[in-house]
């Protein structure tokens, strides 16, 4: 078969066991939990709340959960008490793989490094490509980046691919290294923030060079066996920003590297955060969640112009990711409105072998198995998109229940 060609795949076949890539990693099903962040965690530590999430996607069905946003080091945080990969956290993350093994699923943790994207005071300097103006933390004092040395990149390169080791050593079975969503990797690929004029800026094979460079990296620390996935954008939703035609450039490397899996995805967090989400937009909640007055004055006054709606639709990345789909070997990872059977079925007919949910799963940690049991054929998740900002509320929730 050509690579992308339609298939007769059914949604039985999603619900056999399948090993990703080239890596030892079997799942039971095709079915991941995407990295979306959780909020579940006291002072920078996993709590009960998080453990119990996954496990309980695991018992739903889920072949591989993902826990969200594991920065790789202190200054990697978007803010202050947001989870990074330290002895403290390790400790709760083991007891997390543990039991999400006993309910029988796997785990993996998305590894990442905020970049300019943050507004964690306890940053001395935020590293970037070049010179940016940070927007979502000016208010807190942290204006403008600074831009990345060689020196910098080679210790944010090790930060990874320890963290990886250290998640390893703990009975994490995978890791997805974040180069999208306009986070510090997905800040080089991208020539709206990637300005420099070096050997790591210009075209995208020099954009895409320090991501590429850290990936070397996480596989030379854990072995070419064990599963690294990475998380890429499709494009940043914005004119100018990083494009499909980049994201196959990119995709073409990674197979090369030895990444078992890519998951597609879209969007950049300070700039197109809706362009992943999709349906609608929480402005109350979100003004609400505002850290300072300012913050909750500025986005009453300019959220609408702000945050930019996008309408939703099932499967509404896939006419982008059957693209890459046609010009790449390795296992693509299918995320973007895969709400139903019916939706589901056409993924794995356009020859896409796993599929990552976010949303159905936060309605439903059991969304699988009873669309496995024929119990329901489509999500009732309405996407109001409520559950963004219980996240700032003691944990990510579905309002609807």
């Amino acid at each position: 078969m050509t690579i992308g060609a339609k298939n007769t795949k059914t949604l039985a076949d999603a619900y056999l066991e399948k090993r990703i890539g080239h890596s030892s990693l079997v799942l039971k099903n095709s079915f991941i939990k995407s990295a979306a962040f959780e909020g579940m965690n006291d002072d920078g530590i996993p709590n009960q709340k998080l453990i119990d999430h996954h496990v309980e996607l695991a018992k739903g069905g889920v072949g591989l959960t993902t826990v969200s946003y594991g920065a790789v080091s202190a200054e990697a945080r978007t803010f202050s008490d947001q989870m990074y990969i330290n002895d403290h956290s390790l400790k709760s993350l083991e007891e997390l793989a543990d039991k999400v093994h006993l309910a029988g699923g796997k785990a993996s943790m998305q590894l990442t490094h905020c970049g300019y994207f943050s507004k964690n005071k306890k940053i001395k300097k935020l590293l970037a490509p070049s010179k940016l103006f940070n927007a979502y933390g000016s208010l807190s004092g942290l204006m403008f980046s600074k831009p990345m040395t060689k020196s910098d990149m080679k210790k944010v390169a090790l930060d990874f691919a320890n963290s990886a080791q250290r998640l390893k050593s703990i009975g994490f079975d995978a890791v997805e290294i974040h180069m999208g969503h306009g986070y510090l990797l997905s800040q080089f690929l991208s020539p709206l923030t990637n300005k420099r004029k070096d050997a790591y800026g210009g075209s995208i094979e020099n954009r895409s060079r320090f991501p590429l460079e850290v990936l070397k990296e996480v596989i030379a620390a854990l072995g070419t066996k064990f599963t690294v996935l990475v998380k890429l954008n499709l494009s940043d939703g914005l004119k100018g920003g990083f494009s499909i035609e980049d994201c196959i450039y990119v995709s073409k490397m990674l197979e090369q590297m030895g990444c078992a899996a890519i998951v597609l995805s879209g969007g950049f967090t300070s700039k197109t955060p809706f362009y992943l989400m999709r349906g609608e937009i929480p402005l109350k909640g979100m003004i609400k969640n505002g850290t300072s007055i300012a913050e909750k004055i500025t986005m009453a006054l300019f959220g609408p112009m702000i945050v930019k709606k996008y309408s939703y639709s099932s499967n509404f990345f896939l006419a982008q990711a059957i693209k890459v789909r046609q010009q790449v070997k390795l296992d693509l990872v299918y995320l973007g409105g895969a709400d139903s059977k019916l939706a589901m079925e056409e993924i794995l007919k356009a020859g896409f072998n796993f599929i990552a949910l976010a949303r159905p799963l936060i309605h439903d940690p059991y969304f699988i198995k009873k669309l496995g049991e024929g119990e329901i054929e489509k999500s009732l998740c309405n996407h109001c998109n409520e559950c963004i900002v219980e996240m700032d509320r003691g944990g990510v929730k579905c309002v609807l229940d």
